[in-house]
């Protein structure tokens, strides 16, 4: 049986005019997950700041809280993301974020990971060894 854990504790984060029906995001946690935590955390990325390469050893999901960020993920197109997008990264997956805009992205996001390693691994670019 798989435990379904409702992420709406990360509703506070998302009390804001500009958001009024604000997501109802789930992670199911299975129970053999047992050196697993779910982990949420808002993340402001600056304008010109670019989040280099890395993974995690666990499962990103992201929420697009205000503002624009560019995301590449190793083997796939560079997406455009805005306010009300969300993204998945699957674990060990490298992945890269820019803000080219003028105001900081706000992101809201949740890690289904390794309780005792760390949260980010710095890896280099994909085809790069």
């Amino acid at each position: 049986m798989r435990t379904s854990i409702p992420l709406l504790i990360a509703a506070a984060f998302l009390a804001s005019p500009a958001l009024a029906d604000p997501p109802d995001i789930h992670v199911d946690v299975p129970n053999n997950a047992k050196n697993m935590e779910v982990y949420v955390r808002e993340r402001d990325i600056a304008p010109g700041e670019k989040v280099d390469w890395h993974i995690h050893h666990g499962t990103e999901i992201s929420y697009v809280l205000s503002g624009a960020l560019n995301l590449q993920i190793a083997g796939s197109p560079i997406r455009h993301l805005v306010e009300g997008d969300w993204f998945q990264v699957d674990p060990d997956t490298p992945h890269r974020a820019t803000n080219d805009g003028t105001e900081p992205a706000r992101l809201l996001i949740t890690y289904l990971r390794d309780k005792n390693g760390p949260l980010a691994i710095p890896v280099a670019p994909p085809g790069v060894h």
